[in-house]
């Protein structure tokens, strides 16, 4: 299904297809292989990969997404690529964006420059600036953090393991060689 149809005609479709591509596209109950359009607007929809400059996800799933601006709603996505992402009760798998506003989601690697999140949880979290209203993390390497902020492994911390563990490395390394040196 390939239209190239004004941005104020949108396109609906219920029907599995391969390749869309339009101006603006509306999904509803669809799946779909690929989407490239300037506007999506996606109902209890899938596809697998999407190129847009403006995405709206309401209850559905995309694997791969390049895009300006996303907002995501009760969906999932696997990797977002974003100048914007807003996201609220949404599961994301890697968030690569200049800015992320998260709401009652789950991430699992997010990278950003400026991130706000409330009841938000991620499992790597790296960025410039983070605000949070109670943001749970694995790992956070940040600039500036503003906010309740649960991390297990926050910047300095990391660069401490990171420290303690090149140490190691290097002890465990250097009495190896001194004991071949004695054979």
């Amino acid at each position: 299904m390939n239209t190239n149809e004004p941005i104020g005609d949108a396109q609906e479709s219920q029907t599995a297809s391969e390749e869309v591509a339009a101006e603006a596209i509306n999904l509803n109950q669809t799946s779909v292989e690929s989407v490239k359009a300037e506007i999506v607007r996606m109902r209890l929809s899938a596809a697998s990969h999407m190129i847009a400059s403006e995405v709206d996800l309401r209850q559905s799933a995309v694997q791969q997404l390049e895009t300006q601006n996303a907002d995501l709603e009760q969906s999932a996505a696997a990797a977002v690529m974003a100048g914007q992402v807003n996201t609220a009760d949404s599961v994301v798998g890697v968030v690569q964006s200049d800015k992320v506003s998260a709401t009652d989601s789950a991430v699992g690697i997010m990278y950003a420059t400026t991130v706000e999140s409330n009841q938000g949880r991620t499992g790597i979290l790296v960025a410039r600036q983070v605000q949070g209203g109670s943001l749970k993390t694995a790992v956070l390497l940040a600039g500036t953090v503003e906010g309740q902020v649960e991390t297990a492994l926050d910047t300095p911390r990391a660069l401490l393991a990171g420290l303690a563990a090149g140490m190691g490395a290097g002890l465990v390394l250097l009495i190896g060689s001194l004991a071949r040196r004695r054979r």
